[in-house]
Formats: structure tokens, C-alpha cells, sequence
């Protein structure tokens, strides 16, 4: 399949330096409330990148739960494949992409798990369904389907008229912003594209080339 052609003419108003704000943290609150209003569907999803013992980066969208200070928050099973490179090496990127809008984020940031006391905090705002499955799932790992809807079944009725327990292997990560590009889509490939890094306490802003 040739997709040689296959292409885009991206139309949206420019980014200028001057209304940019000084944190980025500020920016990408604004930008996802922006997406949130226009009623992109998951505007919250983003590409997890993470690399993998055998040396391989690995991928996957997961959902941003919460922004804060200078760190975006998601939560997984801390048995799952992320969760493992993740221990091995806590560099990790984030990519955020609203195709309605012809914007992007890239995040580098370094990954730590959160405190358990805010895990448990989501954990519990979650559906009971929800709560059961995170448990029944042993993520990652090989499992037969009827294996998974057992568990479920056999969770249901061990919780049955009480609340579910939290499980010890299940949380949230902060990833420790490093550096975050913001990219608008121009006319012509002239996209617009500004890099935050951290500068000691500050951030440092610069343009970068399409």
C-alpha cells in the first residue's frame, strides 16, 4: 500500500511565543481544557512510550487521571508490561494528540509511583466493576478469557454486600516533567512548535523547527 500521497493541510490559527504561558503545566491545562470543551473524545488519552529490558521501546495510550505541580498522574497494575520497564527505567514519554484541534503535546519526564493514600483515593471513586476487574486482571500476562470471567465472578461474590479491597499491586505514577513541546499544525508544513525545558526552578522556552 502506497500512502505517499495520503495527506493533510493544516488550517488552525497560529501559536505565538507571546501567549504562551511561563509554566507549561499552565499551557497544558489550558490546552486540555480546551479539548475538553470542544468534546474531543478521550482528550485525556495519551501514547506512553517506555523501554522494554530487551531494549525495545514500547507503546501504549493510557488516560491522564490528573495534572499537577510540574507531573501528569495515570494509574495501571503495577504487574503490567509498562509498570515492569517502568522499574527497570523510569524515563519515560507521553505523546497527546487532538487531531480536531491540530495539536500535540510530547512529554519526557521520569516516572515514580504515587503516594498509596492517592492511589486509594481514585481507586475507590472508580465503578465497583471497575474496582473488581483491575483486581481479577493479572495484566500483561497470558490468560484464557473464560479464565478472566471466573475471577471476575468468584471477586463479585467474595465482595458481595461489602466493600471491595485495595489492591497493593494496583496505583497511580507521576511522571516528573522534564521537557514538553506544544505543536500547532500550519499551512505548508510551517508548523509551530515550542519546547519547554526545566532551567533550574524556571522554564526555559524556545521555537523549534518543523
Amino acid at each position: 500500500m502506497d500512502l505517499k500521497k495520503v495527506g493533510q493541510q493544516y488550517e488552525r490559527q497560529e501559536l505565538k511565543r507571546e501567549t504562551l504561558k511561563e509554566s507549561p503545566i499552565e499551557q497544558l491545562e489550558e490546552w486540555m481544557q480546551l479539548a475538553i470543551t470542544a468534546k474531543i473524545p478521550y482528550a485525556n488519552a495519551a501514547n506512553l512510550a517506555t523501554v522494554g529490558t530487551d531494549g525495545f521501546p514500547k507503546s501504549r495510550i493510557i488516560l491522564i487521571k490528573e495534572i499537577k505541580d510540574s507531573s501528569v498522574v495515570f494509574f495501571t497494575n503495577y504487574n503490567s508490561a509498562k509498570a515492569q520497564d517502568i522499574a527497570k527505567n523510569n524515563k519515560v514519554s507521553l505523546n497527546i494528540y487532538w487531531k480536531e484541534l491540530d495539536r500535540q503535546v510530547r512529554i519526557t519526564g521520569t516516572a515514580k509511583k504515587s503516594p498509596v493514600e492517592e492511589s486509594k483515593e481514585y481507586f475507590f471513586s472508580r465503578p465497583r466493576e471497575s474496582q473488581i476487574s483491575a483486581i481479577a486482571s493479572d495484566q500483561s500476562h497470558i490468560v484464557e478469557k473464560e479464565e478472566l470471567y471466573q475471577k471476575v465472578k468468584e471477586l463479585e461474590k467474595k465482595f458481595e454486600g461489602k466493600d471491595v479491597e485495595f489492591p497493593s499491586f494496583w496505583g497511580g505514577y507521576n511522571v516528573e516533567i522534564e521537557s514538553i513541546e506544544f505543536w500547532q499544525g500550519r499551512p505548508n508544513r510551517l508548523h509551530d512548535r515550542f519546547q519547554y525545558t526545566k532551567d533550574g526552578a524556571n522554564w526555559k522556552i524556545d521555537r523549534l523547527a518543523p
